[in-house]
Order: structure tokens, then sequence, then C-alpha cells
């Protein structure tokens, strides 16, 4: 009975895990390729608004800005906006010394997160396309006209931009996480051409001003945009074109807590606006959202279930040798640990690393935010 029972478990949830990271990806590529919904692109010129969040970026805003001046796009029908989380350092001054070249603050007191000074940055603009990138972005010189010629198309209610990671050294840490948003950005094509995707990076969005509706201040705004565009009836896309620049983390005391905040927020998303989950109501972008979202931040709880029935089975063939692959890929992982930490490199175990990395993010993420954690402030990591 009790094999019987593990047989079950084992199974049920490696298939699961299967299907997560090759599965699905696998279908929505197929699907996509079999029949994708294109976008009707123009040249149109909309007036639009930059919002930049910025919480103690004195290091690197005025970079960020001198960055925005510089794109292609006619000034006259460009403004730019940081919104400032109650910046303690001299963020606000450098801003306020470029405000002769159309760029604006907007000071939110009281420290209440990126997506509060968002609504607040939003309530505040003239655009017609609301364009949200992160300080520490840079952006193509052609990011924002790539961008807005999807707005002719009236289905198109959000344009991601295809984010580039730049490893800033040969660590794991920097190596697994481009190879991480490698698969991720293939799969976010598929998504686009599919339908519309589940989420877009911070580093990089455009909303249209009319589908914008003020999102909890709680809630993490770059996948929260996507489920509320949906709902509207509308699609978010990616465009390939509007490429924009990010540096990884050197090592894991950095990046496993950005993803662990990440995780925390994005759950707490799946939780509050879980009505998309409704496939009768949503079809496949509720499909999605479970392939892509729920179940993968899933995956630490049903790879542990899988490893404890796996080792009631032990005896049996062949699950001898399925517990051994796991646990080397498991000691693969542990061992990107202890080598990035000492400052070495060995590429080999980059993935194994990055998706031990991930998988931990998720779990302690899921134990926060059962104990009552939301996480709604952010700090720059430099």
């Amino acid at each position: 009975m009790v094999h019987s029972i593990a047989l079950a478990v084992f199974w049920t949830c490696g298939v699961l895990l299967l299907y997560v990271y090759v599965g699905y990806p696998l279908i929505a590529r197929m699907l996509a390729a079999a029949a994708p919904r294109p976008v009707a692109r123009s040249g149109i010129r909309p007036v639009v608004s930059v919002l930049i969040t910025a919480y103690n970026e004195e290091a690197g805003i005025g970079a960020k800005l001198d960055n925005v001046l510089a794109l292609d796009y006619p000034s006259e029908l460009l403004e730019i906006i940081v919104a400032s989380d109650a910046s303690s350092d001299r963020t606000d001054s450098i801003v306020e010394s470029y405000v002769s070249r159309r760029v604006r603050l907007v000071r939110v007191e009281g420290r209440r997160g990126k997506t509060a000074c968002q609504n607040a940055a939003v309530a505040e603009a003239d655009g017609e396309i609301i364009v949200f990138t992160d300080a520490t972005t840079r952006l193509d010189i052609g990011a924002l006209l790539a961008m807005v010629q999807n707005f002719a198309d009236a289905s198109v209610g959000c344009v991601a931009g295809s984010l580039v990671y730049e490893a800033q050294s040969q660590s794991l840490t920097g190596q697994g996480g481009t190879a991480y948003w490698s698969y991720e950005i293939g799969l976010r094509r598929a998504e686009s051409s599919l339908g519309s995707l589940v989420g877009v990076s911070g580093c990089l969005y455009a909303v249209r001003r009319s589908a914008y509706e003020p999102i909890p201040a709680d809630l993490i705004s770059d996948f929260v945009i996507a489920l509320r565009i949906r709902e509207r009836g509308l699609r978010t896309i990616l465009e390939p074109a509007a490429i924009c620049f990010e540096q990884t983390h050197d090592d894991a005391r950095n990046e496993l807590p950005m993803r662990v905040r990440v995780a925390i927020r994005s759950i707490n998303a799946l939780v509050q606006e879980r009505r998309l989950l409704n496939v009768s109501r949503f079809g496949v972008f509720a499909w999605q959202l479970w392939s892509h979202k729920l179940l993968r931040y899933a995956s630490p709880v049903l790879w542990i279930t899988a490893l404890a029935a796996n080792a009631l089975l032990v005896d049996r063939t062949p699950y001898g040798a399925l517990i051994v692959a796991q646990l080397v890929i498991l000691a693969a992982g542990v061992a990107g640990f202890l080598v990035q930490g000492n400052g070495l490199s060995l590429g080999i175990l980059r993935k194994p690393y990055y998706f031990l990395l991930t998988n931990a993010a998720s779990l302690i993420a899921l134990i926060r935010y059962l104990r009552g954690e939301r996480m709604v402030t952010w700090k720059p990591v430099r």
C-alpha cells in the first residue's frame, strides 16, 4: 500500500516538474508556430511619458536620464518623470538639475514602494503611452520607437521590452542568470506570438494610458499589469527590437534575496488575482498562468515531495538510479554555491546551481509568504 501511494506521488510530481520546465515551453512554441497571432504595427508617434521609479539612486540616476534623453524619439513628444520613493540621498537634487530638459520629479513620501510610486507618477503623466523603466536599466537608442509602433494595433494594451542581461564577471551567478534568461525569453516569445504574455520585465515595458488602472501597492506591478490588461480584453506582447540592458548580480548574496522578494510579491499577486486562473473564463491565458507562474513557484515543493516518495522506492528498479540522478543534480547545485562563494568559476555547474538557486528562492518565498511577509519596498543593490 505504501509503495503504491509512493509510486503515484512520485510520478505525479515528476510529470508535473517535467511539464513545467520542458513540456509547457515545447507546447507553447508548437502552438505559437501553428497559429501565431500577428500584430498590426505602423510608424505612429504618440506622446510618450517615460516613468523611472527610484530610491537612493544617486550613483546612477544621472546616467539613466542621459540615456533616456538620447533615445531616438521626437523630443516634443517625450516627457520624463522620476518618481522618488522618499529618497534620502542626492537622487532628488540630481533629477531637479535636469528640469530644463523635459524631466520632472514626483516625490512620494513615506517609503511606499515601487508600485505606489508608479501609480503616483502615472497620475502626473501626460502621455498617451506610459513607459516604465528601472533606474539601473540602459535602453537601446531605438527602443521607444520599436515599442510604440505596436500600439497601432487596437488589441495591444501593453508591450514588453526585450531584456538582455550582461554578466559583470564569469561568476556562476552571472553565467547562470544569463542562461536562465535565455530560456525565459524564448518562452516569452512563444507566449507573445500565441496571444499574450503573463508578465513583463520591470526593466522596460509600455502601457496604453487608457488601459492603465492603479495597482495595489502590495502587488508586483510588472506581473499584475499583464493580468489587468488581459482582463480588459487586450494583449501584452513582446517587442524583440525594443532592447534594454541590465547587469547580472555577481553572487548569490545579492541574487537570492532579489529572487525571494520577486517571488513573495508574485505569489501574493497570484493569490490576490486568482480569478485569472479560471480556465473556463480566460482560456489559453489561464492555462499559461497555471503553467508559467503557479506551477513554477510550486516546483520546489513538487521536487521535495518527489524525492521523499523516491526514497520509499529506492529498493526497486529504476528508482535507485532515479534518486541518484536527483541527488547528483542537487549536489552539483550545492557545489555551485560553494564554488561561487570562493570566487571560483566552473561553468559546468552554472545550470544546476541556478536551478537550485531559483527553486530555493521560491521555497523561501512561499514559507515567508505563509508567515505573512509581503515585501512592499526595495533598495538598490550595487
